[in-house]
């Protein structure tokens, strides 16, 4: 998926407002309402955004659910995940976390005294981790995003790249029936792939509820990951037979 820079930052503008007219983008990229007409066409051959009659909005079925509303839905399985998967951290780890409010439930189940050294972008996970002076926190510095309590862009890349991290969590926006992992947004998708490509073990937490949504940024397949942590009706609601599809990408699946 290729996108300009102006092109990346209307679909953050967009996330925000959820529906822009063209004279508000010309204005404020001072640029022609042609000129950004092009870029609407581009998104919207992407299938990122919808056209309307003078701007643009999100496709009502890949608008995101608000953070409050994520952070309250599933909560006790979430919980269930996060506390599941703590196993896998072994001491004086560096571990990359990432967005989202499971991966935020994963840092508020780490051990107070487990001495470990966290990267992240996750303000929620911070928050939890302050609580906690025997982790080492790293924040990751970048473009605030108030709506979903963490920062993304370049910057926010460059820093992860500093670090190599012997695990990974992170989570999904969706799953598909095949067990690919998707995002709502560009810079999420490509997130998650460098904490990936600079992971020695990647997990990935993504309760029942994730699977087959509607969402247009590939992450990565099953085959790209070493452990998925869901919960039991994952196996009714992903249309197709989880344990075999992990099996047969190597992949440890683990319902809690």
């Amino acid at each position: 998926m290729s996108l300009t820079p102006r092109q990346r930052e209307i679909l953050d503008w967009l996330r925000d407002a959820s529906e822009l007219s063209t004279d508000q983008l010309a204005d404020r990229f001072q640029v022609s309402t042609q000129t950004i007409r092009r870029d609407i066409n581009d998104l919207s051959e992407q299938g990122l955004v919808r056209r309307l009659h003078g701007g643009l909005s999100l496709p009502a079925g890949q608008r995101n659910l608000s953070f409050l509303q994520r952070s309250t839905a599933q909560i006790e399985r979430k919980r269930r995940i996060a506390h599941a998967a703590i196993a896998l951290v072994p001491d004086n780890a560096t571990l990359f976390l990432g967005y989202g409010t499971t991966v935020a439930e994963f840092a508020r189940a780490l051990p107070a005294d487990r001495p470990l050294r966290v990267v992240t972008n996750n303000l929620d996970a911070v928050h939890a981790l302050a609580e906690k002076p025997a982790i080492e926190t790293w924040v990751a510095g970048g473009r605030l995003r108030p709506g979903d309590r963490d920062v993304m862009g370049s910057a926010t890349l460059e820093f992860i790249r500093r670090f190599r991290a012997h695990l990974s969590i992170c989570g999904a926006g969706a799953v598909d029936a095949e067990g690919s992992l998707f995002e709502f947004h560009p810079d999420e998708a490509e997130f998650t792939q460098v904490l990936f490509a600079n992971s020695h073990v990647r997990a990935v937490l993504a309760d029942s509820s994730k699977f087959l949504r509607d969402a247009p940024c590939r992450v990565a397949t099953l085959a790209q990951i070493d452990h998925f942590f869901t919960d039991e009706e994952a196996r009714t609601v992903a249309g197709a037979d989880l344990p075999a599809l992990c099996e047969r990408a190597g992949v440890t699946l683990h319902i809690c």
